[in-house]
């Protein structure tokens, strides 16, 4: 055997499930070739520690970092050891000295905390070197980190994503004598479903829906983009897009049986707890995260899959994955993309979607259908509808999406309680991110 062959041959046991082949063909539908990566390069195997950094500390506290990632990290990679840390604002922690190998973030959060301190990468040259083969991901997902990172290349790899479903309590539904929510759901008939269950009963306030209605708009089935990316400017305006999903949104909250929540009480965090705490809410549109079994408590609740538009049946929301990201400043740049790669593998995924960790990026459907099998709280629920059959196709996505997706929240709350028409609120928003987008490149040409 030569020494190349024997180095290969190697490296293939050494990868485990992970194909060994070269270039990273895409490889037919179906195939072993598209749900697997093909690394066929191995990094030095010398003693590293990667540090890793997540922004809020709330949603992966370290115990559950390391059960769900650092361990398993280390457990494939010996050589590896993992550093969490979170919290904290990525400008200070660099200021004290603090190096940061790998950070992940939602395509949301990547803009504030990855590239506002100039730490995105281009791993285009690991992906090349590693034979990293893209096709094993969800394409829409591939596409969104390619027009983050300007079009011709990739920052990171996502590996999870949160749902886009219909959270809906049962007892509410049963009370009044709603039909619950059925697969293929359309918004209109979402808004009918609404009207029914948004009633007062027994000196109680129920309304039929709750959302995160920026979320919403970010990920909006449309693909209109907030920030255009070639001209800099907001969207909002020029988009009609924009004035039908404000008008499809807001009608539920216009609805009089709304009339008692008042404008700062439409927050994400306060529709939110509508749903899982106070119980008053029939249904949430959750985009942001899998409730886990200490929220959701005793609650009477199964899922549906996310509303459609009557024109587009089988398309769901654009996609809002969390993205691992080696940093500009890591000197084990190899090392952390084959720790990233690792945790795109269905090697890993597999156990993770089983105990319902989170929801897989991965292009590979029947792998899907898999989460929550050895976690009870998902024992008779319908977790096929956590994430749609198609994702939209990603909008003009770029640093300024992110940024700015909190205009949309004050559009919200003008049309639905300053009495402002859609048209006025989608200009004064875009007069006002096109205000904050022409200062902050001002500022980046003066340094």
């Amino acid at each position: 055997m030569s020494k190349k062959l024997g180095i290969a041959a190697l490296l293939c046991m050494s990868l485990g499930t992970a194909a060994c082949g070269g270039g990273g063909g895409s490889g037919a539908p179906g195939s072993a070739g598209e749900n697997k990566p093909n690394v066929t390069v191995e990094s030095k195997k010398d003693p590293v520690e990667l540090t890793v950094f997540f922004p809020f500390p709330a949603d992966w506290p370290e115990e559950d970092f390391m059960q769900t990632f650092g361990q398993p990290i280390m457990k494939k990679f010996p050589h590896v050891t993992i550093k969490y840390i979170t919290g904290g604002k990525v400008p200070e922690l660099i200021a004290a000295g603090q190096t940061i190998d790998i950070m992940f973030a939602s395509i949301g959060a990547t803009p504030p905390h990855l590239m506002e301190s100039k730490l995105e990468y281009d791993i285009t040259p690991q992906i090349k070197k590693y034979g990293y083969n893209l096709s094993h991901l969800e394409p829409t997902m591939v596409d969104t980190g390619k027009q983050l990172a300007g079009g011709n290349g990739m920052y990171g790899l996502p590996v999870y994503v949160p749902p886009s479903t219909i959270y809906y309590n049962k007892d509410i539904f049963d009370k009044f004598g709603v039909p619950y929510p059925k697969a293929g759901i359309t918004w209109d008939e979402l808004f009918e479903l609404t009207k029914s269950l948004t009633r007062s009963d027994g000196g109680t306030s129920y309304t039929g829906f709750a959302s995160s209605y920026g979320h919403l708009a970010f990920m909006n089935q449309l693909s209109a983009p907030i920030v255009n990316t070639q001209s800099k400017k907001a969207a909002l305006d020029s988009d009609e897009r924009w004035k039908t999903f404000v008008d499809n949104l807001t009608r539920f909250y216009k609805l009089p049986g709304y009339s008692h929540i008042k404008s700062n009480q439409i927050s994400e965090p306060n529709e939110r707890n509508r749903f899982f705490k106070d119980r008053t809410a029939g249904m949430f549109l959750a985009m942001t995260a899998l409730h886990n079994a200490k929220e959701i408590g005793d609650l009477n609740w199964d899922l549906a899959p996310f509303p459609v538009f009557k024109d587009k049946p089988d398309l769901g929301p654009q996609a809002y994955p969390t993205y691992f990201y080696v940093t500009s400043m890591s000197k084990y740049k190899d090392q952390a993309f084959e720790v990233i790669a690792y945790l795109t593998t269905e090697e890993y995924q597999a156990q993770q979607l089983k105990d319902g960790k989170f929801l897989t990026s991965l292009n590979n459907k029947a792998l899907r259908q898999t989460f929550g099998q050895n976690n009870p709280m998902y024992a008779g629920k319908n977790v096929k509808a956590f994430q749609p059959d198609k994702y939209a196709p990603a909008g003009s996505v770029n640093k300024y999406n992110g940024t700015h997706q909190g205009e949309f929240n004050t559009i919200i709350r003008d049309v639905i309680y300053n009495n402002k028409d859609a048209n006025t609120a989608l200009r004064e928003a875009a007069e006002r991110i096109n205000k904050k987008i022409e200062e902050a490149e001002a500022a980046a040409a003066a340094k």
